[in-house]
């Protein structure tokens, strides 16, 4: 019973911060954004992690995150305001940037900055941030399960493996897709595709996401024998984040296969008169 409560609280406490952060590319007004460069030296460094909402208005003095001229995020400073929209600037330049920022090409004020997140993130795109993570999380995955007892696993880990195969389908057919039409690329909301390629910030996507569920999956399996309650709350965290992974995969999945069902359909009809 106390199990339950602790469970229904946990879900209470997270639902309303699923809805508060729900994300842009999901429909939510949320953005997440890893800041690249010194133009906010001083104020916001580079690999910071940069959480935005969306509002109604915005004020001389606000951190916004944009869309420039080049489709790329930008985060900058409101110095002033014309009929038009914003003048801003970066804290750490001469000058203001030359364009003029519409309403509508704002993604949303900063709301709070996670450093360490961004510098983790912007290694683990690398190359050899990506291979060296690898490496140890299939030493770690090697490890644990060569201690492994003889008692299966329990029916809960299912969601992780669930969640593993909506990853994989999620990027094969996104991929499928890009290799049709890589102008459908903006229409996808690849993450990291405002400093890639958009099949290899696919990749990169995948890659993250895959080693986020072996991640969760080994805390859960390291403290599945362990009975206290803040054992279990951890468990039910890990599982969360795994199902999270799930849903929004499968949303994703949802948008694109109408799609490629679509592009598919368009050229076995062009075929069918040649």
């Amino acid at each position: 019973m106390r199990q339950k409560k602790i469970k229904l609280f946990t879900l209470l406490l997270i639902l309303p911060l699923l809805v508060y952060f729900w994300p842009i590319q999901l429909n939510g007004n949320t953005g997440y954004i890893m800041l690249v460069g010194d133009s906010m030296k001083g104020s916001i460094d580079s690999g910071t992690f940069v959480v935005t909402k969306s509002e109604q208005e915005y004020y001389l003095g606000d951190i916004i995150a944009f869309v420039n001229e080049d489709n790329r995020s930008v985060v900058h400073r409101i110095v002033d305001k014309t009929g038009d929209g914003f003048i801003t600037k970066g804290d750490n330049n001469r000058k203001n940037d030359p364009l003029v920022v519409p309403l509508d090409d704002i993604i949303g004020r900063a709301l709070f900055v996670i450093p360490y997140v961004g510098f983790t993130s912007l290694f683990l795109q690398s190359p050899i941030g990506m291979s060296i993570f690898g490496i140890w999380a299939l030493a770690m995955f090697a490890k644990s399960r060569s201690k492994k007892g003889k008692n299966k696993e329990q029916d809960g880990f299912v969601i992780f493996k669930l969640a593993f195969i909506a990853v994989l389908v999620n990027y094969v057919i996104t991929q499928s897709v890009l290799e049709m039409n890589i102008r459908l690329s903006k229409m996808l909301s690849i993450p990291f595709s405002n400093y890639f390629e958009p099949s290899i910030a696919n990749t990169i996507s995948f890659s993250m996401l895959i080693m986020a569920i072996l991640v969760l999956y080994l805390f859960v399996h390291g403290i599945k024998d362990k009975k206290t309650d803040e054992a279990k709350l951890l468990r039910l965290i890990f599982f969360l984040g795994a199902i999270m992974i799930l849903v929004l995969q499968l949303i994703s999945i949802l948008g694109i296969v109408p799609v490629l069902v679509s592009m598919i359909n368009v050229e076995e009809l062009v075929s069918s008169f040649f």
